[in-house]
């Protein structure tokens, strides 16, 4: 038993017998869709056609038929003489109103896209055309109103400088800072707290280096309680398991770290 949602009306069958005379599949589908409001595919028509024994009439080999075909002459040489100035929705309606048929604006759309067929419009002013609003600017258009911002005004949620928040990815305490933006080209930017702190107090953070937290805590950002190490020094306390140690054993598992790193170091440079 079919589904009520593919059902076909009467007048929707019928509409499928006059059109599929004319054109192929490809071409019904759209056309059937815009007529019904529907979002019928091509496999769901052809089978429509297939339940209900329409036939096209055409020999297999002119099945492929193009919608430019399925204009006589005279309907052609209409669209091209109306189309001048107007848009396809009013010659679509111009079209149907002289012959009396009912075409789609996709398909009155395919037809002058395909032949090449303008309306001379192109979205562009024409030279020497004046403004409505020329000689205006901002509230001189409008007048200021009570959303109009005051010269100097500063939003109410602006933060100030030393503002801190909680990175949401990574867990760090972002810190605003008088720091030039690269991205937004602001002077002012946030940036990681313990990496701003060090630099205070050492100067730029070296490449390769990081700033990274003695006890393992990314709250803590007090100089006391920050390192500088390298990446590779970072990425191998982790495989050690360094944040989750005892802090009495914390020392130890660092001084490891180091040399394991820097005797990594001598194999490679050796090697």
């Amino acid at each position: 038993m079919k589904r009520l949602r593919n059902r076909y009306t009467d007048q929707q069958i019928t509409f499928l017998r006059t059109e599929y005379l004319s054109m192929n599949v490809h071409g019904l589908t759209p056309a059937f869709n815009d007529r019904f409001g529907t979002a019928k595919t091509e496999v769901g028509i052809k089978a429509a056609l297939g339940s209900h024994k329409i036939k096209c009439g055409r020999k297999h080999k002119d099945r492929m038929i193009s919608r430019l075909r399925i204009y006589t002459e005279e309907q052609a040489q209409f669209i091209r003489d109306n189309y001048a100035g107007r848009s396809v929705a009013e010659l679509t309606v111009l079209f149907n109103d002289r012959f009396g048929d009912h075409k789609t604006r996709r398909q009155i759309k395919t037809f002058v896209s395909n032949r090449g067929i303008t309306s001379g419009r192109t979205g562009h002013f024409p030279e020497g055309h004046t403004s409505w609003n020329q000689g205006t600017k901002g509230q001189g258009l409008t007048g200021a109103n009570k959303g109009s911002f005051k010269k100097g005004n500063v939003p109410p949620n602006r933060k100030p400088l030393g503002s801190e928040r909680i990175c949401t990815k990574d867990g760090y305490i972002l810190m605003k800072v008088p720091e030039h933006n690269p991205h937004t080209g602001s002077p002012t930017r946030y940036k990681q707290k313990h990496v701003h702190i060090w630099e205070q107090a050492h100067g730029p953070v070296p490449k390769g280096m990081v700033v990274a937290f003695i006890d393992g805590d990314k709250t803590r950002c007090e100089p006391e309680n920050l390192m500088l190490i390298s990446r590779a020094g970072l990425l191998n306390l982790t495989r050690l398991g360094y944040k989750d140690t005892p802090d009495e054993l914390k020392p130890s598992v660092l001084a490891l770290s180091r040399l394991q790193v820097k005797t990594w170091a001598k194999e490679k440079k050796g090697g």
